[in-house]
């Protein structure tokens, strides 16, 4: 054709361009290389805080940055501060490593958790020697924490363990009424000896959408950040 290109060229090119923008996507791809999940955090209906996580994803792995920050205040004053930085990887569905330090109101607490091939091992400001081999954390995220009617679980404030009774309540829309999610409790107890008793929802797919637990007598219930009304 004049001006332009023979049409066997004309097909050498266009796949060409396709296979160019199909190694370019594939490469700098939209699909998430990570995830942020940020939740707003109240008191007994006063904002205190937050948390989140940051969950990059790898081909057979996850790295989870987790940060807490709660301040309890009362005529400007803080009565009670919380801050907790927590760093976890996951091969498969393997808790593989845990790297954490809290200040608790001004207790300093820590645990670090290791698994290998051969070996797992737990330092802390707890050190249980006796757990199962495939531990949970309490970060939450992970759905699995939920699987089944009881499971001992990993504090990764302290590196004690924490045997959960769990409940599913069932099929739930919350948010008004924006998100189905399936309701469960989680019953315990802390190395303190205070019971746990936490409320946690998780979307279709999931996602952890939403928490409520009872502390020191007060309600503390986190919003997720796509909810969020202030």
């Amino acid at each position: 054709m004049a001006g332009g290109l023979p049409q066997p060229l004309m097909c050498v090119v266009l796949l060409f361009q396709i296979l160019f923008f199909s190694l370019f996507f594939s490469t700098f791809s939209f699909a998430k290389d990570y995830e942020e999940i940020f939740f707003h955090v109240y008191r007994n209906d006063s904002k205190i805080g937050f948390h989140k996580l940051k969950i990059e994803n790898n081909q057979n792995s996850k790295n989870v940055e987790i940060s807490i920050n709660f301040k309890v205040k009362f005529l400007g004053f803080t009565l009670y501060d919380y801050d907790h930085k927590n760093f976890e990887k996951w091969i498969g569905n393997d808790l593989v490593k845990v790297n954490s330090k809290t200040n608790k109101n001004g207790d300093l607490l820590n645990c670090t958790f290791v698994k290998n091939e051969n070996s797992s091992k737990i330092l802390g400001t707890f050190n249980p020697k006796n757990f199962p081999e495939n531990l949970i954390s309490t970060s939450y995220w992970n759905v699995d924490l939920v699987r089944g009617e009881k499971k001992t679980v990993l504090n990764t404030q302290d590196c004690n363990l924490i045997d959960f009774k769990i409940d599913n309540l069932g099929i739930k829309k919350i948010y008004n009424n924006k998100i189905l999610t399936t309701h469960y409790k989680l019953t315990g107890k802390e190395s303190s000896g205070e019971d746990l008793n936490i409320d946690i929802w998780y979307d279709m797919k999931g996602n952890w959408v939403k928490m409520i637990f009872l502390k020191d007598n007060s309600s503390i219930e986190y919003f997720l950040d796509k909810f969020h009304e202030e």
